[in-house]
């Protein structure tokens, strides 16, 4: 069967490790050219290390695959713009952008009590990093008429992992994406993003706390493995699925991905609504209010 990318070129961010490495080498097997870009940082995002872009590069090309290294913040404006053109100046197009790269970030962790100065890492790490690279190279592909961005998000999204700073920033994500797809849609670029589940480093950071919680409860030793979130590998053909031309009027969806199981996540949609006397022009007083919210807006069916 011939690679379904041959001939494209991609950049996945955070591809050192877990979610973004799996899914580079899976481009790579599609017949890809890869970026391999990636910081080198700890899950936390501490330190800096060329090793884990390298180690990637050099699995993708004793496959007999295509690929480069590059180390550049994608967190600031300068470092997207030097990742997309690497693409470009090695390869000669950025035709896939995969912004996977993340990094938990300590202060970020103490909710609406985080200091600005974990905000503005989160904003710059999660929301900046799809803006700045988008702006890099969306351009290129409308005018090709031809190109795949992939954002990352998560079930954070959703509001229900108390993390407020997570939430704002993956839904805002999602935002983007979708403003992208209905701004583009036609051109041949699409805009999808992805909320994957899998165990990566950052779950091995918790996995034994989980474990201890388990035994505390009574789960047998040999139970445990079902409460371990699959491999990253099994996010990463959904991912390049979406970077296909089978793939060519998908856009504007967000999918969450958790081993095999592939859940389209719906977009938001009008619910009830009320109206005074049907006229738009009509002001409600508070105790009508009263009645007409929870009658109207708040029950089901």
């Amino acid at each position: 069967m011939t690679p379904r990318l041959a001939g494209r070129t991609a950049l996945v961010t955070g591809s050192g490790n877990g979610i973004g490495k799996e899914v580079a080498l899976r481009l790579a097997a599609e017949g890809a050219n890869v970026v391999v870009n990636d910081l080198g940082t700890s899950a936390f995002g501490e330190g800096v290390s060329s090793q884990a872009a390298d180690d990637t590069v050099a699995q993708i090309l004793a496959a007999g695959g295509s690929a480069v290294a590059n180390y550049d913040s994608i967190a600031d404006p300068q470092g997207c713009e030097q990742v997309v053109a690497t693409a470009v100046d090695t390869f000669g197009a950025c035709d896939i952008v995969v912004a996977n790269a993340g990094a938990l970030v300590k202060g970020a962790l103490s909710g609406i009590q985080a200091d600005d100065a974990s905000w503005r890492k989160m904003v710059d790490l999660y929301l900046g990093q799809k803006f700045w690279l988008a702006r890099a190279a969306v351009p290129a592909m409308v005018e090709r008429g031809w190109g795949r961005m992939l954002f990352a998000t998560s079930e954070i999204a959703r509001g229900t992992q108390t993390s407020p700073l997570g939430a704002v920033v993956m839904n805002g994500s999602i935002g983007f994406s979708h403003d992208l797809a209905n701004t583009y849609r036609g051109t041949g670029v699409t805009f999808n993003s992805y909320a994957p589940s899998a165990g990566t480093r950052t779950f091995d950071l918790y996995k034994d706390d989980m474990e201890d919680a388990l035994r505390a409860q009574g789960v047998p030793e040999d139970e445990m493995g079902s409460f371990h979130l699959p491999p990253a590998e099994l996010i990463a053909p959904m991912l390049a699925w979406l970077c296909s031309d089978a793939a060519a009027d998908v856009t504007g969806e967000v999918f969450g991905v958790t081993g095999s199981k592939v859940t389209r996540w719906t977009d938001p949609v009008d619910g009830a609504s009320i109206l005074k006397d049907d006229d738009l022009r009509a002001l409600w007083t508070l105790d009508e209010l009263d009645q007409a919210v929870p009658a109207g807006l708040l029950t089901e069916g």
